[in-house]
């Protein structure tokens, strides 16, 4: 069951949840749409920043990241390895 966060009349996705997938989950490759878990796209390299850093503490290493930006969204392409 996903969990949503009501922000200013936009839901957002849980970052928790895609914290525990980053960490947790079989999958080693993901494509993360920034603009679900954030209000402010400008701020995308603060939530990358900020997930980069837990997973570093997780034992969780990223062998490839790349961020896609546009004028409506950001996309981060990230492959780990647990």
């Amino acid at each position: 069951m996903n969990k949503y966060i009501q922000m200013m009349g936009n839901v957002l996705k849980d970052k928790d949840e895609l914290i525990y997938d980053l960490i947790f989950s079989s999958r080693n490759e993901f494509i993360i749409d920034i603009g679900e878990y954030i209000q402010d796209l400008y701020k995308f390299d603060e939530f990358i920043s900020e997930i980069k850093e837990i997973l570093k503490r997780s034992k969780v290493s990223i062998v490839k990241n790349s961020v896609d930006v546009d004028s409506k969204s950001v996309i981060w392409k990230l492959k780990v390895k647990k």
